[in-house]
């Protein structure tokens, strides 16, 4: 994992702990500085196929950090 990678995890992480759902891409580039939302995206789907995090496809502020559980109520 990159260092800007262990910024957004870290983002994600603490978002969770702190609201109880994902941040959402403008959340991110808050945090970090990045300037767009495509670079704040790549990273987030790196953290995604490396396994660290896990998200919904198609649902919003889904990403998670890969050790929490959620059930799905629907």
């Amino acid at each position: 994992m990159t260092e800007a990678q262990k910024e957004v995890y870290l983002v994600i992480d603490e978002w969770w702990k702190k609201f109880g759902f994902g941040p959402s891409v403008e959340d991110i580039m808050m945090f970090t500085g990045d300037r767009s939302k495509a670079t704040v995206h790549g990273k987030m789907k790196r953290l995604v196929k490396l396994g660290i995090c896990k998200h919904t496809p198609r649902r919003p502020r889904s990403i998670r950090p890969s050790y929490l559980k959620i059930r799905s109520i629907e």
